[in-house]
């Protein structure tokens, strides 16, 4: 039970005498406390209901009890029945205000309620009652009615009278306190009550942000994967086609296809990386890096297109000569990505003159730097009022670039969030009509220790092999090779691919089948996909170092499950390397070769 407020605190003038009349006064008066507490702290309801048909049934019975007493002493004198009718009056009342609980707003019930009980009881135990006990006593002492009656009036004149105005004066500033309290609590327990409600809101809305984010994620994971599937096929049939004999018309078209392929992948890639840093997946490396060979990769990616546009591709780093060799530390390809993303740019919007790139030295820390690099470019640059809007989501300058250049509007927002992610910002001045330079900063930690190896088998790299097509069929001809491909077209594609450089080509559809051929016959490497029908290719290649005979066998994830996460769980499975599908011939080739000699050595 909760604590009471004695708003009806008992004391000695409430006495009339009587040993049982003031005995269950004061069982009254402490329900009255009871229920006044309850009602102020708005308990709960039943509690409540308990403690008001406790003080309920209590008066009847008491009223019942003293009635018996007066009609002993009075009979049927006015002042007996005049004390009767006001306890009628008092349950009467007392059931009224009950009933109006539901018709009227709870404060005002209360105070209702705390206003007439204190006031009500107080009055007729200290008058009321009060004067007919000394009536009685009177009585019981041998004195007429008449006498008794005019004792009992003297005793209530005077100082007594004096005395029961006080009291009942402090009884109403008390009631009038009691319902001031209730009021100040029901205001702060509905402020209580608001804040509740709203971190409980604040709960819903990020679990459902959370769970939102999650099938977010959960979606573009499929989506990626149902995408890069037939993508796969586009580029591989592009890639077959490219083998035969041609007509210049037929050679052209070819070319338009396979662009707009790299195109829209390239968007894929891009949405996916803006989905992993929106959902805060996406993790940097710690690998050990020199910018010499960054710079130089980089370089070596896009020099190709600036010769086929007939654009000088410069490259400026004196400003950054002493750290050309140092060992640093970063996320290297995420340096690259960023750098590929401007110099990409500048590329496209640059019909005539050169793209530079520059790299300086922002800041030499004690245990890291901070390194700048900008892409300088000659091209249509950029209105000053488009400037803000370019590291936006899904923004270009205007709709006009849109319409002719393309692009998913992302790659400048990815750049600046990775180089945000990397201790770096990013940015851009341009003029309209005389070029732009594109810059960022990224830091990077110095004279790092050496990352461990990854927990896996890594390959040697191959001899500068030019054309490690001609080097399969050269160094490895009849090699076997088991693909395991749920996907009809894309296993015959790959069938194609591989057997045109003279491997000898095995195929399986799904899980179960792999492992049951990779136990009936040797293989010198095995390209896996991971979501097939039956068994997956994670389950396939568990399954497939557990054979003796097997456990060295190369096995490469071929796949259109293209996240980070799914990487490090082929690796977890027992996997060797990773090629995301859409498959570079290429890459596919290269990365064969490597495993072979591997293999071989």
């Amino acid at each position: 039970m909760l604590n009471t407020i004695e708003i009806f605190p008992w004391n000695v003038n409430f006495e009339t005498g009587i040993a049982e009349v003031d005995a269950q006064h004061r069982r009254l008066v402490a329900l009255l406390n009871a229920l006044v507490g309850h009602l102020t702290v708005q308990a709960d309801t039943p509690q409540l209901e308990s403690i008001f048909s406790e003080l309920s049934d209590y008066a009847q019975t008491h009223f019942a009890a003293e009635d018996r007493i007066w009609q002993q002493a009075f009979g049927d004198d006015p002042w007996a029945t005049a004390h009767h009718a006001a306890h009628v009056g008092f349950i009467d009342e007392v059931l009224r205000l009950r009933a109006e609980e539901g018709s009227k707003p709870l404060e005002e019930v209360i105070e209702d309620i705390v206003s007439f009980l204190t006031h009500w009881l107080a009055l007729h135990i200290i008058e009321s009652d009060k004067r007919m006990a000394k009536a009685v006593l009177a009585l019981r002492e041998g004195v007429g009615m008449d006498e008794a009656k005019r004792i009992a009036d003297a005793h209530m004149s005077g100082a007594t009278r004096a005395m029961i105005d006080t009291v009942m004066t402090m009884y109403d500033k008390l009631a009038n306190r009691t319902v001031q309290l209730t009021r100040e609590i029901n205001r702060r327990q509905q402020a209580e009550r608001a804040v509740q409600e709203a971190q409980a809101e604040l709960l819903r809305s990020r679990d459902a942000a959370e769970a939102a984010s999650v099938a977010k994620s959960d979606f573009l994971a499929s989506m990626s994967h149902e995408i890069r599937t037939p993508m796969n096929a586009i580029t591989g049939i592009i890639e077959l086609m490219r083998r035969e004999e041609l007509s210049p018309r037929q050679a052209d078209n070819l070319h338009r296809l396979q662009e707009a392929s790299q195109h829209l992948l390239a968007m894929i890639n891009d949405v996916l990386d803006m989905s992993k840093i929106e959902a805060d997946k996406l993790r940097l490396d710690e690998v050990s890096l020199k910018v010499s060979e960054l710079l130089g990769s980089v370089v070596a990616m896009v020099e190709g297109q600036a010769r086929a546009k007939g654009l000088a591709l410069r490259v400026d780093v004196a400003r950054i000569q002493p750290l050309m060799q140092a060992n640093l530390t970063g996320d290297a390809t995420r340096i690259k990505q960023a750098l590929l993303n401007y110099l990409g740019n500048a590329l496209k919007f640059t019909p005539s003159g050169s793209v530079t790139l520059r790299a300086s030295i922002d800041e030499d820390a004690a245990d890291s730097v901070l390194l700048r690099f900008e892409v300088v470019d000659t091209g249509i640059g950029i209105a000053p009022e488009n400037l803000p809007r370019l590291f936006s989501r899904f923004e270009q300058a205007t709709m006009d670039t849109t319409r002719r250049y393309g692009g998913s509007g992302l790659g400048l927002v990815i750049t600046r969030r990775l180089a945000e992610l990397m201790g770096g910002q990013a940015g851009a001045e341009s003029q309209l009509g005389v070029g732009s330079t594109f810059w960022l900063t990224v830091r990077l930690k110095k004279a790092a220790p050496a990352v461990a190896p990854p927990a896996r088998r890594t390959a040697p790299e191959a001899p500068d092999d030019s054309d490690p097509e001609a080097a399969l069929r050269r160094d490895f001809a009849g090699a076997s090779v088991l693909v395991v491909e749920d996907n009809e077209i894309n296993a015959e594609i790959a069938v194609d691919l591989l057997e045109d450089v003279a491997l000898d080509v095995d195929t399986a559809a799904d899980g179960v089948e792999a492992v049951e051929k990779a136990a009936a016959r040797h293989y010198d490497i095995i390209l896996m996909d991971m979501q097939m029908p039956r068994m997956d290719g994670l389950e396939a290649t568990r399954r497939i170092r557990q054979l003796p005979a097997l456990k060295d066998t190369p096995i490469v994830a071929m796949t259109a499950n293209a996240f980070a996460d799914d990487r490090t769980s082929c690796i977890e499975a027992g996997m060797d390397d990773f090629l995301p599908k859409p498959v570079d011939p290429d890459l596919m080739f290269s990365m064969l070769l490597r495993w072979l000699r591997a293999r071989k050595a």
